[in-house]
């Protein structure tokens, strides 16, 4: 194998497969990133077993071939090179030189077959989206998902597609996550045809941030290829592919309150200061802020252990005819808030204890649960 290439793709590609290459050592060879090359493109791949990622681009091949090398090492070589043309050659014993200007590397690697397959998505399910819509249900639930691993099916996001079937049924998208303690579910109506089969499955975490990092990249459709053990995201010249979470996800319609009763509205940015400026005071663990809700105004409050306290009152709409105040986590609230995109803000409330329904009043394709808590 030998090749030239531009430093800036390289080093981009090297940037991307970071986050997935496996750094417990449990299988060494999974902390190395695999190189082949072929018709003018050399091919970046890495893999955990889990989640791989596969990016691709030009280069001016002299000899095809594949080679395993440390995916760190590689990466923090190319990041110190000048700008310019990097020549790399594979030698002897599965060892990598790399030369730019006057700097000259070799270091070890192992033989592409050791590399393990990437898998596939096997399946003719495929649809394609518009990245800012998939960007935008990722930013509005990812926040919700579960690091409990006694729980594994909370420990991504369930994705469910829907055709449409007939009159009034609406081609959708959806997307929920929730760790018990908050539940975050955004639904996308897509144009008709989008979505040729119905698809109910589990996006495990880790491939949720990488897919959200893949969406950030660049604004271009995304080819999504569903399997039954698997899910393929497309880009021009990057793929990621994921084992999916085998198991089924909770009824998370049951925990939707459909009884809350009492409205209250206010500006979404001023709440998420309050709450930022209440929490420097709140108790370590709980992070908790009291909301002491009256008829034009909300007393946000919090204290600590230390005796220390802090309080700001803010104005609002409220439908209640008693006061009533309420406890909340401030970073899942803060989160929830930062999720949203518009003005305005509102809560649906039924008591202290009951979860807390949270939406914006302009939009109806977000919506967020919210657990009380004591403070």
């Amino acid at each position: 194998m030998e090749f030239h290439i531009n430093k800036d793709p390289l080093f981009k590609a090297l940037t991307r497969i970071q986050t997935v290459v496996e750094r417990r050592n449990t299988m060494p060879i999974l902390g190395n990133a695999l190189l082949e090359t072929g018709d003018n493109i050399l091919t970046v791949s890495a893999t955990d077993l889990e989640v791989s990622l596969r990016t691709v681009c030009e280069a001016e091949i002299g000899d095809n071939g594949s080679l395993a090398v440390n995916a760190k090492t590689l990466f923090e070589i190319v990041r110190e090179l000048p700008d310019g043309t990097i020549h790399i050659r594979q030698e002897a014993n599965n060892r990598l030189r790399l030369s730019s200007g006057q700097a000259k590397f070799t270091i070890s690697g192992f033989p592409g077959s050791a590399f393990p397959e990437i898998p596939q998505a096997v399946g003719d399910k495929r649809h394609v989206f518009e990245r800012d819509i998939l960007l935008s249900m990722v930013n509005k639930t990812h926040f919700a998902m579960s690091y409990d691993d006694t729980r594994f099916t909370l420990n991504g996001i369930f994705f469910q597609l829907t055709p449409n079937r007939g009159e009034g049924e609406l081609c959708k998208a959806r997307m929920v996550a929730t760790d018990t303690h908050r539940l975050a579910m955004v639904e996308q109506v897509l144009d008709d045809g989008v979505v040729k089969d119905p698809v109910e499955i589990i996006i495990p975490k880790k491939a949720v941030f990488e897919i959200k990092k893949l969406l950030e990249e660049e604004d271009k459709e995304v080819e999504l290829v569903v399997g039954a053990t698997h899910i393929q995201f497309i880009k021009p010249d990057i793929t990621l592919i994921s084992k999916l979470v085998q198991g089924q996800f909770p009824d998370y319609r049951r925990v939707i309150p459909n009884k809350n009763n009492l409205g209250l509205t206010m500006n979404r940015t001023q709440l998420d200061e309050v709450v930022k400026r209440m929490s420097v005071l709140s108790h370590e663990k709980s992070r908790g802020i009291r909301m002491a809700i009256s008829k034009d105004s909300m007393l946000l409050s919090s204290n600590n252990p230390e005796q220390e306290a802090g309080e700001e009152p803010i104005k609002v709409e409220f439908e209640g005819e008693k006061p009533i105040t309420v406890g909340f986590n401030a970073r899942y609230l803060r989160e929830i808030l930062t999720a949203m995109d518009g003005e305005q803000v509102q809560f649906m409330l039924l008591n202290d204890e009951a979860p807390s329904l949270v939406f914006d009043p302009d939009k109806d394709n977000a919506l967020f649960v919210l657990m009380p808590m004591r403070v």
